[in-house]
């Protein structure tokens, strides 16, 4: 019998294209009844389809914080995971490449915020984060001197809590 494991990108499978094509579907005609411009495109990125939205009016998809884009990426879930009965989809919604630029700020703060604990000696507390995001920040710290991680709480205000290490 084989395990899959599925945390591992290159063992996920594919998705049906018809999940696809109903989640891009959703996506657009609910663009659309918000009365904003942007267009989807499919494409494959390390193990993950994503739709990414593009166009004028992508900026009041992402919502604060991205809270806009997350709820649209569940929905389409929803939607992609119906299409396909079985199979559980695992789509990313993106915007003109916000979730990227996320990443970015969030490994530059993380980063800043272990050099301040580091300095200071004082556990630092982050803000509420969701899941992905707590995911990139933990990972910004995992290899960073002197402090260590732990997420607390639950739900929408589980955060991350910066803990400085003792010296060797």
């Amino acid at each position: 019998m084989t395990v899959v494991d599925q945390n591992d990108p290159s063992a996920r499978r594919p998705l049906d294209p018809r999940a696809i094509d109903a989640a891009s579907v959703f996506l657009k005609d609910t663009v659309i009844a918000m009365g904003l411009d942007a267009d989807v495109n499919v494409r494959e990125e390390g193990g993950d389809t994503v739709l990414e939205l593009s166009g004028p009016d992508t900026k009041h998809l992402v919502g604060k914080k991205g809270v806009t884009l997350d709820a649209l990426q569940l929905l389409a879930n929803r939607v992609a995971t119906k299409t396909v009965a079985g199979d559980r989809a695992s789509l990313v919604v993106d915007a003109d490449g916000y979730r990227a630029k996320r990443e970015r700020t969030l490994t530059t703060m993380a980063q800043e915020l272990g050099e301040r604990c580091v300095k200071e000696g004082k556990v630092i507390l982050m803000e509420p984060l969701p899941p992905r995001e707590r995911r990139t920040v933990h990972m910004a710290l995992a290899k960073f001197e002197g402090v260590q991680t732990q997420s607390e709480g639950e739900g929408e205000e589980r955060r991350i809590k910066i803990i400085p290490m003792p010296p060797p």
